[in-house]
C-alpha cells in the first residue's frame, strides 16, 4: 500500500471513531468483518414477540390489495410475493425513478441471497417514501445520466409532493428540448434517451391512479435494465408502495381501537408528552424552526403541494395563516374520513409509529434513517414508562433500527483512469452489470466496503449531530476511498 492511501485510510479511521462517538448504532457496523453476503443475511435474523406478528397481518392485507391494484389479482403469484414471516421492509428509498447510487445499491444489499440463482427469487417489496418533492437531494427534478441532469419535472413543479401529483406524462425528451440542452449530448447517447423515454411511455398505466402508482410501475419494468440479460430471467421483481398509502390505509382501521397509536391523536395528556417528548428528533417536529409537522400533513387547495400542522388545544391547524380555516379537529371520525378523502397523509412519525414501533417491521435503513429510528425509540420508550404502559414497553424494547442497507454506492466504473460511482441510466447505458462484478462485490469484507461511505455518512452527521467545535476538516473523498477498497476494476 502507497503512503498516500495509508495517509488517506488513517484519516477515514478517524472519522470512523468520531462516527462510533456520536452515532454508535451506526459505529459498530464498521467492525463487521464478514462478506457482503452474509452481512445481507444477517439482516433477517430476527424473532418478534408474537404479537407483532399478529399486528403485522394488517400490513400485509393492505399492501396485498394494493399490489393487486396495481399488477392485477394475480399479482402475488406471478411476481412470487411472499408476506410469510416477520416483516422486513427497506424503507429508505424515495418513491422515483431508479437514479441514485446511494438507493439502487439498497436493494442489492438488503437481498444478496436473491441474487444469481438457478429459479426466480421471491420479489423484493420496499416502503418507500411517496411525499417527497420532485427536486430532492436523490433526484434534482429528474434523473442524471453521464454527470448531466435529465428533467422529468420543470422548474415550476419542483415544490411539489409527489403524494399528490396526478397521473403525468413522462416527457425529458421535450423538456430537455425546451431548455435548448439536448444537443448536450452526443448521437448515441440521444438514441439511448429516445429509446427509454419509448419505453416508459409504453407501460401500462391503466391500473394508475396517480404519479405514484406510475412510478411504482415503472421501477418494476425498468430494474430487470441494472443487470445483463443472462441474470434477469431469475431476477427477484422489485415493487415499490408508498409507506404514506400503505400507513394511511393502515389507520383507517387502527384509529377505530385504543393504541399507542390513536392516543397519540386522542388521549390529551398522551399526546402532549408524545409532541415533547420527540420534538426535535429529525423527521418529527421543531416548531420554532418551522420544521416537521404535528402528525400529518394537509392537502394544500389547488396545488400539489402540502401544509404543515402544528397543535393547538384539540386541532392540528395550518401554520400558514391563509388557510386556518382547514384546520382539523383532532375526532376520531373526522380524522378518519380525511384520511380516507386524501386530505392528510401521515407524517413520517406516524408512518414510523405504525410500521416499526407498533407493529414491529424491521426496517432496512439508511445511515440518516438508523440514526432517528434509534432517537424515536427512546422517545416512545420514556413515553410508554411514563404511562405504565409496561407491556407495549417490552414490546417495542425489542425493535432494532441498525440494519444499514442505502447510502452506500455499489456500482463503479474505471473511466480515463478513475472510478466513476454509475447513476442507474449509466448502468442501462453500459448493457448492465454483470454476474462476475455482483460475484466479487458479495465476497468483499462489509466493514471494508462500508468504510468507503463513511465520508458521506460523516457529512451527514457532523450537520446533525456532531457538536461544531469537534467537527473534523476532511481531505479525502468517497472516491479516494473507492479506489482503494475496489482496486479489482
Amino acid at each position: 500500500m502507497s503512503d498516500s492511501d495509508a495517509a488517506k485510510l488513517a484519516e477515514n479511521e478517524k472519522l470512523i471513531q468520531q462516527t462510533k462517538k456520536y452515532s454508535p448504532q451506526l459505529g459498530e457496523l464498521f467492525d463487521r468483518h464478514v462478506s457482503l453476503s452474509e452481512y445481507s443475511a444477517s439482516l433477517y435474523d430476527f424473532n418478534p414477540p408474537a404479537e407483532y406478528l399478529k399486528r403485522q397481518e394488517l400490513i400485509k392485507e393492505k399492501l396485498t390489495t394494493k399490489i393487486k391494484q396495481l399488477f392485477g389479482v394475480d399479482a402475488i403469484q406471478k411476481l412470487k410475493i411472499n408476506f410469510s414471516g416477520a416483516l422486513a421492509f427497506n424503507i429508505a428509498d424515495h418513491h422515483q425513478v431508479l437514479n441514485h447510487p446511494f438507493l439502487i445499491s439498497s436493494n442489492v444489499i438488503s437481498s444478496v441471497s436473491k441474487f444469481l440463482q438457478p429459479k426466480k427469487s421471491e420479489a423484493i417489496v420496499v416502503i418507500s417514501s411517496g411525499d417527497v418533492p420532485p427536486n430532492n437531494f436523490f433526484s434534482r427534478n429528474g434523473f442524471t445520466f453521464h454527470g448531466r441532469k435529465v428533467p422529468i419535472f420543470s422548474n415550476s413543479e419542483r415544490e411539489f409532493v409527489s403524494y399528490y401529483i396526478p397521473k403525468r406524462d413522462f416527457n425529458f425528451i421535450e423538456k430537455l428540448k425546451l431548455a435548448d440542452r439536448w444537443r448536450e449530448f452526443n448521437s448515441e447517447e440521444q438514441d439511448f434517451l429516445l429509446a427509454e423515454y419509448e419505453k416508459i411511455s409504453g407501460y401500462d398505466y391503466s391500473h394508475c391512479a396517480n404519479y405514484n402508482d406510475q412510478i411504482s410501475v415503472i421501477i418494476k419494468n425498468t430494474w430487470p435494465a441494472l443487470f445483463v440479460p443472462e441474470i434477469r430471467k431469475n431476477l427477484p421483481e422489485l415493487i415499490y408502495i408508498t409507506q404514506e398509502e400503505l400507513v394511511t390505509e393502515c389507520l383507517i382501521d387502527l384509529l377505530t381501537d385504543d393504541n399507542i397509536v390513536s392516543r397519540c391523536l386522542f388521549d390529551s395528556v398522551f399526546r402532549t408528552e408524545v409532541v415533547n417528548n420527540f420534538r426535535g428528533i429529525v423527521v418529527t417536529w421543531q416548531e420554532d424552526e418551522q420544521k416537521g409537522t404535528h402528525f400529518f400533513w394537509r392537502k394544500y387547495p389547488g396545488r400539489s403541494q402540502s401544509l404543515r400542522l402544528y397543535l393547538q388545544g384539540d386541532s392540528l391547524v395550518p401554520t400558514d395563516e391563509r388557510f386556518k380555516d382547514l384546520a382539523v379537529p383532532l375526532d376520531r371520525q373526522t380524522i378518519i374520513e380525511l384520511l380516507k378523502n386524501r386530505e392528510i397523509y401521515p407524517s413520517l412519525f406516524m408512518i414510523f409509529g405504525v410500521l416499526n414501533f407498533y407493529a414491529g417491521v424491521n426496517p432496512l435503513s439508511g445511515y440518516g434513517s438508523i440514526t432517528y429510528l434509534q432517537l424515536m425509540k427512546e422517545a416512545w420508550l420514556k413515553t410508554l414508562s411514563k404511562f405504565n404502559l409496561t407491556e407495549e414497553y417490552k414490546l417495542l424494547e425489542t425493535v432494532e433500527a441498525k440494519s444499514l442497507v442505502a447510502g452506500l454506492a455499489l456500482f463503479f466504473k474505471r473511466k480515463d483512469g478513475k472510478l466513476k460511482t454509475l447513476y442507474a441510466n449509466d448502468i442501462f447505458y453500459d448493457g448492465g452489470v454483470s454476474a462476475q462484478y455482483l460475484q466479487t462485490v458479495f465476497k468483499m469484507d462489509f466493514a471494508d466496503f462500508l468504510s468507503v461511505s463513511a465520508v458521506d455518512m460523516y457529512d451527514y452527521l457532523s450537520q446533525k449531530y456532531i457538536p461544531p467545535e469537534e467537527k473534523m476538516r476532511l481531505n479525502i473523498n468517497s472516491d479516494d476511498l473507492a479506489e482503494i477498497r475496489f482496486n479489482w476494476l
